[in-house]
């Protein structure tokens, strides 16, 4: 009975015990078993105990049935990213006592973990996370939003994408309908260099997306799919078809996802030696973006490396760009930049050989740990050639190997 779960509620929050509650009214027992839903109650009794709280049945009963819809409509709002309706939601929230009572407060707290992620307050998940994972009993729901809270963590905050995948693919959607996830577990792929999954799982959240109408997300999985095209050799296609999602954005004003394009057509010119428009670019989603946002770092690096690729930029200015790169990075706790602009430090500075060693002693393990396995196959590359210069076989095919390993076939030729 709602009734009884109401009058539990707000007895245990105003610190009385049932025998206060009941007091000239009905016995203790009886209150337990009204609020275990056990017994039927006459409505003047339900009047009484209402007066000896302070509230009024009827209003907080429409109370209970609108934070049902507003954590609906919330988390559909941030699945959907709409930013001014997440916002307002979560005000709206706030002024509800019932929000705390045990029908909600697992739910809630789920869901404000998806807050903070996606409005990048990845600090504040940490608590939460942790007080989430001792939770027992929990619904099948809640299991699986749990698992998505945890993938998405990883992915965003903890830069753990082999963790994040493991979460991700534990996740049943038979008990959580949330097809969002089929992105997130398409980034987790991208990030370990597993391009195919990633455009499988990309194409899923597609029709998805184009299922609920979410215009934002349609244009997000449409990148991430293109991204994953960019080893094949039709560059001006995959150009075209970043300009075309680039207009798109600018038609309906989506400023985060222009600047996410402009990051990745800039990353294509890079691979493809267009150095200035790589500049450009880059410049154009760092502009898009406050200095404190996650992704800034990634497009300054690129900008960073575009600009001493291209050869028109003093050193002397490429260096100050790399301090301030590194003094970002440390302040944004983001070791993965550091390690990237120590490294560039390194380059400008001639002093080559600290950047091998810095490269093979600390760059190159901390990616490994992390699976980053893009940077993972490059770096060992590099390796390998370097020590292929010095005539140290033994060296450069230890870092090959595992390069080799990935792309052996169990092919029956002769």
């Amino acid at each position: 009975m709602l009734e009884g779960k109401i009058i539990k509620f707000y007895r245990e929050f105003q610190g009385l015990k049932q025998k206060d509650l009941g007091d000239g009214i009905c016995s203790s027992t009886h209150i337990s078993k009204i609020e275990r839903g056990l017994t039927e109650v006459s409505g003047e009794t339900i009047d009484f105990l209402c007066r000896r709280l302070g509230i009024e049945m009827e209003a907080e009963i429409e109370n209970y049935r609108e934070i049902e819809q507003l954590l609906k409509e919330w988390q559909d709002a941030i699945v959907k990213k709409l930013k001014p309706r997440v916002e307002s939601i979560k005000r709206q929230l706030q002024g509800f006592n019932l929000l705390h009572m045990q029908d909600f407060y697992r739910l809630y707290t789920l869901i404000l973990a998806r807050y903070y992620l996606f409005v990048g307050e990845g600090r504040m998940v940490d608590g939460l996370v942790e007080e989430i994972s001792a939770w027992t009993d929990v619904t099948s729901y809640e299991k699986n939003l749990l698992l998505h809270v945890k993938g998405l963590y990883h992915l965003s905050v903890k830069n753990n994408y082999v963790e994040a995948l493991a979460c991700l693919k534990e996740i049943n959607l038979e008990g959580y309908p949330n097809q969002e996830c089929y992105y997130d577990l398409a980034l987790a792929y991208h990030s370990l260099n597993s391009r195919v999954l990633a455009f499988f799982h990309a194409n899923k959240a597609l029709q998805y997306f184009t299922k609920i109408r979410s215009f934002s997300r349609i244009i997000e999985a449409e990148m991430l799919m293109v991204i994953q095209l960019e080893q094949s050799e039709d560059h001006p296609a995959l150009s075209q078809e970043y300009h075309r999602l680039i207009e798109m954005t600018e038609d309906y004003g989506l400023e985060h996802q222009k600047a996410m394009l402009y990051h990745n057509v800039a990353y294509l010119y890079l691979r493809n030696a267009e150095y200035q428009k790589a500049s450009e670019f880059y410049k154009k989603s760092m502009d898009a973006r406050e200095k404190n946002h996650p992704n800034y770092l990634g497009s300054f690096e690129g900008y960073v490396n575009a600009l001493t690729k291209e050869g028109k930029t003093s050193r002397e200015n490429l260096l100050a760009l790399v301090k301030q790169g590194l003094d970002l990075s440390k302040s944004s706790n983001s070791s993965t930049f550091v390690h990237i602009f120590m490294m560039h430090f390194y380059y400008l500075s001639n002093s080559m050989d600290r950047y091998y060693v810095y490269l093979e002693e600390e760059a190159f393990p901390y990616f490994k740990g992390k699976g980053y396995m893009l940077l993972v196959e490059h770096y060992a590359v590099v390796l390998f050639d370097y020590y292929m210069e010095k005539n140290d076989m033994e060296k450069a095919n230890r870092f090959v190997g595992p390069v080799i390993n990935k792309f052996r076939r169990n092919n029956q030729f002769v």
